[in-house]
C-alpha cells in the first residue's frame, strides 16, 4: 500500500467515525422548530461566523438555491477614509421579487468590531420583512428613540470638508548567515470623496536592499521607488465624469531619475453608476504627455525624451446572486511612434453552475511593444538573479483555474470556536 492509498483509507475511517459519534447525554436547550425559520444563505466574507452566532432566529444554508433570503454584500474601498457595504437582500421562493438594498458606512477609523457589529445591525433590519411575513413575527421588536424620531433634520457640519489623511510606514529585515534583505515603505494618503468628488494626493516611498555572501564574494544590491500618484474627477451626471490624472516616479527597477505625466480623461458608464454595485460597464478615454529623464541611457539612444500617449479602456463588472464577473482590454500607443504600443487585457470569474459546484478562473494577457526605458546596456547576472531591473519582453501572461464542489448537510447554523 503506498503513501496515497494510506492517507485514502485513513480520511474514509475518520469519516465513518465522525458520521457515528457517540450520543452525549445531558440537557439540551429548547429550540425553535427549523420548519418555523426561514433560509438564508450569507453570499460574503465578511465576519460571516459572527453573523451567524449572533442572529439565531433563521436557518442559515450553504447553497443559495436551498434559501429563501439571499444576503449578497459588496464592498466599495473609499482610500483611508473608509468602506462602503452594499447589502442587497433578495428573496427566494416564498419571497420570490421580494428585493432590497441598505448601505453601511464604515469610516476608516472605525475598529473591527464597529464595523462588524454595524453590518450586523444592519442585516437585522433587513431581515426583519421577510420574518414579519412567517409565524415568528412576534419575535420582532423595533425601538426608535422618540427623541431621535421627532428631532429636526439639520445640516451635518464637517470641518473637515470630506477629507481624510493617514500617514502611514513600515519595514521588515531578514537575515540569515549567507544572505539579509530589508524593505521599507512610507508615504501619505489624502482623500475626500463626495457626491460631485473624488481627489487623491499621494507620496509614496520604497528603498530595498539585499545582499549574499558566496565564495567570500558579498553581492550588495540596493533600490528604490519613489513617486507620486494624484487625480481629480469630478461627476458630470449619471452616466458621465472627467478626470485628472497627475503621475511622477523615480526608480531603479524603471531606469527613471524623473519622470512626470499628466493626462485628462473621461469616463462614460453604460449604465447608470447608482447601479454599479451590480453592474458595471465603463469606456474611458485618456491623453497624456510625459517628461522623462533616465538613468541610463535607453535602448532607443535616449537620455531624455517627452512622449505622447493615448489609451481607450473598456472594462465590465457584474456581481449577481449567480457569481460575479469581472473583466477590461485596454490598448495605448504613443503618437511618436504607433508600433510602440500595448494591449491588456484581464478577467476574473467566479460561477456558481448548480447547486455546490462553482468555477473561478481568470487570467491577464499583455502584449508588450511600449518599454521604451530599457536601458541600452545589458543587464548583468546580479540584476536578472535579483530582478532589480525591468527586461525587454514581448509578452506578459498570467491565469488561474479553480473549481470546488460542496456537499453534505445543507444547513450550517451551529458555531464551534474551539482550538
Amino acid at each position: 500500500m503506498n503513501t496515497l492509498e494510506r492517507i485514502f483509507l485513513v480520511a474514509i475511517l475518520f469519516s465513518i467515525f465522525l458520521t457515528n459519534p457517540l450520543k452525549a447525554g445531558g440537557n439540551e436547550k429548547p429550540c425553535l422548530k427549523r420548519d418555523d425559520l426561514i433560509t438564508v444563505f450569507l453570499d460574503f466574507p465578511y465576519h460571516n461566523r459572527f453573523i451567524r452566532e449572533s442572529i439565531g432566529i433563521v436557518n442559515y444554508v450553504r447553497d443559495r438555491q436551498l434559501s429563501q433570503v439571499h444576503v449578497k454584500i459588496t464592498r466599495h474601498h473609499s482610500g483611508s477614509a473608509g468602506s462602503n457595504y452594499v447589502i442587497s437582500f433578495i428573496g427566494r421562493q416564498d419571497f420570490e421579487g421580494m428585493n432590497n438594498e441598505i448601505t453601511f458606512w464604515a469610516p476608516g477609523t472605525n475598529s473591527e468590531d464597529q464595523t462588524r457589529r454595524g453590518l450586523l445591525e444592519r442585516i437585522k433590519l433587513g431581515l426583519a420583512p421577510y420574518i414579519a411575513n412567517t409565524s415568528l413575527n412576534d419575535q420582532i421588536t423595533v425601538n426608535i428613540s422618540e427623541d431621535f424620531a421627532t428631532a429636526p433634520a439639520t445640516e451635518m457640519e464637517d470641518p473637515w470638508r470630506n477629507w481624510v489623511f493617514e500617514i502611514y510606514g513600515g519595514a521588515n529585515y531578514y537575515e540569515e548567515s549567507t544572505k539579509s534583505r530589508f524593505n521599507s515603505r512610507w508615504g501619505f494618503y489624502a482623500d475626500k470623496i463626495s457626491d460631485k468628488w473624488k481627489i487623491r494626493i499621494r507620496p509614496y516611498f520604497n528603498i530595498n536592499t539585499s545582499s549574499f555572501e558566496n565564495d567570500d564574494e558579498t553581492v550588495e544590491n540596493e533600490n528604490y521607488r519613489h513617486g507620486f500618484h494624484g487625480f481629480m474627477i469630478h461627476s458630470l451626471g449619471e452616466h458621465w465624469s472627467a478626470g485628472l490624472f497627475v503621475n511622477m516616479l523615480s526608480s531603479t527597477f524603471h531606469n527613471m531619475d524623473f519622470n512626470f505625466e499628466t493626462s485628462p480623461g473621461i469616463e462614460y458608464s453604460f449604465f447608470p453608476y447608482s447601479e454599479a454595485t451590480e453592474r458595471a460597464i465603463t469606456l474611458v478615454y485618456r491623453m497624456g504627455m510625459a517628461r522623462n529623464y533616465y538613468m541610463e541611457t535607453t535602448i532607443f539612444g535616449e537620455d531624455d525624451e517627452t512622449l505622447l500617449q493615448q489609451s481607450l479602456d473598456l472594462s465590465f463588472n457584474f456581481e449577481q446572486p449567480w457569481g460575479s464577473v469581472r473583466a477590461g482590454l485596454e490598448g495605448s500607443h504613443y503618437f511618436h511612434d504607433f508600433d510602440a504600443n500595448r494591449l491588456e487585457f484581464f478577467s476574473r470569474f467566479n460561477l456558481r453552475l448548480v447547486k455546490g459546484l462553482s468555477l473561478s478562473f481568470g487570467g491577464n494577457l499583455d502584449l508588450v511593444n511600449d518599454l521604451l526605458t530599457i536601458p541600452a546596456e545589458e543587464a548583468s547576472l546580479e540584476e536578472i538573479l535579483l530582478q532589480s531591473r525591468a527586461q525587454a519582453t514581448s509578452y506578459q501572461v498570467y491565469t488561474t483555474v479553480g473549481v470546488a464542489y460542496r456537499f453534505g448537510s445543507s444547513f450550517s447554523n451551529v458555531v464551534n470556536t474551539r482550538f
